[in-house]
């Protein structure tokens, strides 16, 4: 166990593992003290039980799903994004061969397949598995995520969703999933959300419904259109409990959508834009701060990432 003393402006740090003797050094920083520490700890307990080569990633990344990722609000996605990695990376390998240059090269044939952002999200998500390894399990060291470079996070996208696409791209959807599409253009409201909404939060009388689990942990209420209105009074007819709607999974949305879009021969644009969709809409008729409040912004700098009127609609308001 690591102890601290300020000697003279400067931090020792002493690590007492056994049967190894007391070792320690003097560093300018605690935090240099600190990271020193805690490598010789781990160097010196494995030396000590003859640890690592049985270690295999593959193992230790299914513990970390099914122990810690299980337990996140986003276990659903994260354990999906775990599993890819399974499968797509050289996971039968001992654990502490899964070094900084052997992630380099991953990131780098993985490019070749995937945009930056996916990339980036892989390996933000080993970056916190790996430091799991060291300060839950003392497996490693060191992290072999830190100090790389990550790739760049994708520009926000742009893309509305016209008229002519959102009339088009329905012919070939059910009833219900157009609903939800629709649903989705005259709230902005997430597949996640819609996916998730119960009637115990539908409000129709006072044009609103509540959103308990949202992307950012905060419950927020989303004001009702007449057309959104509409849409609800049809379920409610034959639903007054539990889910709105029959789909159990977003994922299922998105593929029923892609394959409407398939089936009409259509692309450049994803169920996500109908968020982008609503609010280039709706912040035609309200505030700004009201927008923020109805999309669940804490920064109306979000807006403009949202907000994506062409120069022409802008032109033609003048």
């Amino acid at each position: 166990m690591a102890t601290y003393q300020k000697r003279n402006g400067r931090i020792t740090a002493m690590v007492r593992i056994k049967p190894h003797p007391v070792k320690s050094k003097t560093f300018d920083t605690m935090r240099d003290a600190k990271a020193w520490a805690q490598k010789l700890e781990v160097k010196l307990r494995n030396e000590k039980i003859q640890v690592f080569d049985h270690i295999i990633f593959k193992d230790a990344l299914i513990e970390y799903r099914d122990t810690v990722t299980i337990k996140k609000k986003g276990a659903k996605y994260e354990t999906y994004k775990i599993n890819n990695l399974l499968r797509i990376m050289k996971c039968d390998i001992p654990l502490k061969d899964v070094t900084k240059d052997f992630l380099i090269k991953w990131r780098e044939v993985r490019l070749e397949k995937v945009q930056g952002a996916t990339a980036r999200r892989e390996l933000k998500l080993l970056q916190g598995f790996f430091t799991w390894c060291i300060d839950v399990k003392s497996w490693l060291g060191e992290n072999p995520v830190k100090g790389m470079q990550l790739p760049k996070a994708s520009n926000h996208r742009e893309r509305v969703i016209s008229d002519e696409e959102v009339s088009e791209v329905t012919k070939y959807m059910s009833n219900e999933l157009k609903d939800i599409f629709l649903l989705a253009l005259e709230t902005g409201m997430r597949q996640s959300e819609i996916c998730r909404l119960t009637w115990d939060r539908v409000f129709i009388e006072r044009s609103f419904l509540r959103l308990e689990v949202t992307k950012n942990g905060k419950a927020r209420e989303v004001p009702l259109s007449n057309a959104a209105k509409e849409i609800l009074k049809r379920y409610k007819v034959a639903k007054k409990t539990g889910r709105v709607f029959s789909y159990d999974d977003p994922a299922e949305i998105c593929n029923d959508f892609i394959e409407a879009k398939e089936k009409g021969k259509m692309s450049g644009f994803t169920f996500h834009d109908a968020r982008h969709t609503a609010a280039t809409r709706i912040a035609q008729k309200i505030q700004v701060l009201d927008l923020c409040r109805m999309f669940g912004w804490s920064n109306p700098k979000q807006a403009m990432v949202y907000y994506n009127a062409t120069a022409t609609e802008i032109a033609s308001r003048l």
